[in-house]
């Protein structure tokens, strides 16, 4: 009856407030604006056929409702329900009830993971122009949680694994990404189990490597093959190797006049043998012999209270002109690599919630929130690069946890009241609403450097400090090229 009675008050009130309530009625919700045009339905529609628990939780309806439990991971499902079944631009019938948890549930455990990983391929297809934002660098990093029901969350770094007791209700997850730096968006990511290598979900972006990309990795991921596929597909590669010359394929063919020198990568009869192991390919053709740059390079840092830390750092990459691209130059910008491990870290601790565990209560369903929650950090992410863009600025000025409370505030504020049914008043356009809002709250500040213990036991005794830092080009330990050839033959 209340149903009827508003739709006989609009209709009475004249076309002007009918014209608007349609309008109301069709436009989409601030959540799907600020992902690709129409991705929820078009990623919807790989759904097992016929998914529907219910009729009101289609296939859509529950992607909608799973981004909104991972929007709002403090939200019991009650609460996220009856948020995502406000939201404009969903077409339900008058007076549909929002369902219950436990349908929700199950729900989403026949809509599985594939939809949502397709839903994040689609929209981190977009590029940083489509947000008003141009490309810079990229980077690649590991990052590894365990996902469970209680205790701390550890990580696993490039260099080492963490260990521990584990719980019988545990759904370990690693992520590997691929993130823009312009904007912190995921370009593309690849999620295992806990003790998958981080080198072979690695060799799963390979796709997202094409040109006009300028790639940054950590140390760990580098090998000659997946150099070799990696830059195949026109990207330039920036990559940290390791800094024994006993531990790297190459040797240098001559040193250039800003400090860099060629090198020569090549793949030795004992690279060769573990390769073909590791493929199962008994019969693998020796990899080609190919040029590269390398640059080495120290980094002194010294804090205001006099401490010193110098660090031998070693960039192998595919930028071969040292007039275009001086070694310095390089030098400085591979610390771009470091806006991935920010990004893992708002993923983790300001997205997801420091020690907060998953929903999903099964490694398909860890998988399916762990890809819905890179499509909320690409959500904020969009909303602090279309800011920026409407200022002019960098988008590392706008405080990434600001714009996610942000984000949350204008997506509650654009659903149906659960008590009265009825949206705010006067709030015009969403979108507009929040990038407004975005633009007005405080910035960082620009060119600031600071630093700070990176373990527990080092924050304890350390405090944040002012850093300034040197970087001198060196000369690497290596070989030559032509010392080998002249020892092992030239068929070496």
């Amino acid at each position: 009856m209340r149903v009827r009675a508003e739709l006989a008050a609009r209709m009475l009130s004249g076309p002007g407030l009918w014209l608007e309530w349609l309008a109301e009625m069709d436009r989409s919700s601030l959540l799907e604006e600020l992902l690709a045009d129409d991705v929820i339905s078009r990623a919807s529609e790989q759904a097992p056929h016929g998914h529907a628990y219910e009729r009101t939780l289609t296939a859509k309806m529950t992607v909608i409702c799973v981004l909104v439990a991972c929007l709002f991971p403090g939200s019991g499902y009650d609460g996220v329900l009856g948020t995502a079944f406000g939201l404009p631009g969903l077409h339900l019938k008058p007076g549909t009830q929002a369902p219950t948890g436990p349908a929700f549930s199950k729900a989403r455990a026949l809509l599985g993971e594939q939809v949502m990983k397709r839903l994040f391929e689609l929209d981190a297809a977009r590029g940083d122009a489509e947000t008003g934002h141009q490309l810079l660098v990229e980077g690649t990093g590991d990052h590894r949680d365990r996902r469970h029901h209680r205790g701390p969350v550890q990580r696993r770094r490039a260099g080492g694994r963490v260990r521990g007791a584990r719980r019988r209700d545990e759904t370990p997850a690693a992520i590997v990404a691929h993130v823009r730096t312009g904007s912190r968006r995921w370009i593309a990511a690849a999620i295992g189990g806990y003790h998958d290598g981080e080198n072979a979900l690695a060799d799963e972006l390979a796709g997202s490597f094409g040109p006009g990309i300028l790639n940054f990795a950590d140390r760990g991921f580098f090998s000659m093959d997946r150099w070799l596929r990696f830059s195949a597909g026109g990207a330039q590669l920036c990559w940290r190797v390791k800094n024994s010359a006993t531990s790297v394929p190459f040797r240098t063919l001559r040193t250039l006049p800003d400090g860099s020198e060629l090198v020569m990568l090549h793949e030795s009869d004992g690279m060769r043998a573990r390769r073909r192991r590791e493929t199962r390919n008994p019969h693998a053709p020796r990899l080609p012999d190919t040029v590269a740059r390398l640059v080495s390079f120290t980094i002194t840092a010294r804090t205001a209270s006099g401490r010193v830390k110098t660090t031998l750092i070693r960039v192998l990459t595919t930028l071969l002109d040292h007039q275009t691209c001086p070694a310095r130059e390089i030098a400085a910008l591979y610390a771009e690599r470091w806006q991935i491990e920010i990004a893992f870290l708002h993923l983790k601790k300001t997205v997801r919630g420091a020690r907060r565990a998953l929903r999903g209560r099964s490694p398909e369903l860890a998988r399916q929130e762990a890809w819905a929650l890179l499509l909320v950090h690409n959500m904020v992410a969009t909303a602090a690069a279309r800011a920026a863009a409407v200022a002019g600025i960098d988008p590392d000025l706008i405080p990434f946890t600001a714009v996610l409370g942000l984000v949350r505030a204008h997506v509650t504020a654009d659903a149906c009241c659960r008590h009265c049914g009825r949206r705010p008043s006067g709030a015009g356009d969403p979108l507009a609403g929040l990038l407004a809002a975005v633009l007005a709250r405080p910035r960082h500040r620009a060119g600031r450097q600071r630093t700070s213990g990176r373990t527990a036991a080092e924050r304890r005794i350390r405090h944040t400090e002012e850093v300034a830092y040197a970087i001198e080009i060196t000369k690497s330990n290596l070989p030559q090229w032509d010392k080998i050839r002249k020892v092992k033959g030239s068929g070496a």
